[in-house]
């Protein structure tokens, strides 16, 4: 999806299969709404119940997945979108408030406590307008009630094991040498106990995880001026040759392409 202002879709799943429900990241902002199904969610180290009427945001990078719990039928709304979706006067505070919204915390709005509010009709008529303009309109009322409520919502249930401290740990040092046998021998893991117990929260390896989050930020740096000659060192690559072809892989464009020069 790239390049995008806005995308809205209303998505069933009769038989979810959680293979379907990989870790993925990307360079805009997402709400997920659940409406049915038997699932939680992941996100950057912590693991979210989900309940009908549930929504979630995920600013650019955090990394999340559906963790399928059973073969229930699975619907769910989903809305991506970028910092030009938002109206002017209210897009300043808005960014601001989903940048600086700590990294997998802080992300679901309980259906619970928020029952009364008409997110759900925001979402739907986001879902069904055919005018970018009616879309953002929508878009950015929502948003701002988000914004409005942030401070009623909690943080998740962190994962009980290492695996935080791990992802923890990537997230910090994406620049430096991540092979699994250094990750192994720094958290005193077995290089099966690591993949395993990373797929089973995350849906993707350690090392799935670590390259999708190298090229979002090699997309944001190309995208805030660095040369592309110059990114690839920044996000951990050891050569130009094998950061362009993941970057090609992964956005189906090369670096020079997402290139935006500072004036």
């Amino acid at each position: 999806m790239p390049n995008i202002i806005i995308d809205s879709q209303k998505k069933h799943t009769e038989i979810p299969d959680l293979e379907e429900f990989y870790m993925h990241t990307h360079n805009f902002y997402e709400i997920f709404c659940f409406l049915s199904g038997n699932a939680q969610y992941f996100v950057e180290g912590n693991i979210y119940s989900l309940k009908p009427g549930d929504i979630l945001i995920m600013k650019k990078s955090e990394a999340h997945s559906l963790l399928i719990k059973t073969k229930a039928p699975y619907e769910r709304i989903v809305l991506n979108f970028n910092e030009k979706a938002i109206l002017s006067d209210r897009a300043e505070k808005i960014i601001a408030f989903l940048n600086q919204k700590p990294l997998g915390k802080k992300n679901r709005y309980p259906f619970a406590i928020f029952k009364d509010k008409n997110w759900l009709y925001y979402l739907e008529m986001i879902c069904n307008s055919k005018s970018v303009d009616e879309q953002s309109i929508y878009l950015t009322v929502l948003l701002n009630e988000l914004y409005e409520n942030f401070s009623k919502i909690d943080s998740g249930e962190k994962i009980n094991d290492n695996m935080t401290d791990v992802i923890k740990y990537i997230n910090q040092h994406l620049n430096e040498d991540l092979t699994l046998d250094n990750l192994c021998n720094r958290f005193f893991l077995s290089k099966t106990h690591l993949n395993r117990k990373f797929k089973q929260i995350t849906g993707s390896t350690a090392w799935e995880y670590i390259l999708a989050k190298r090229l979002i930020l090699a997309k944001e740096l190309l995208q805030g001026g660095v040369k592309p000659t110059s990114v690839f060192s920044r996000c951990g690559f050891n050569d130009y040759s094998s950061f362009f072809k993941a970057y090609k892989r992964k956005f189906s464009v090369n670096p020079k392409e997402d290139y935006i020069p500072n004036n």
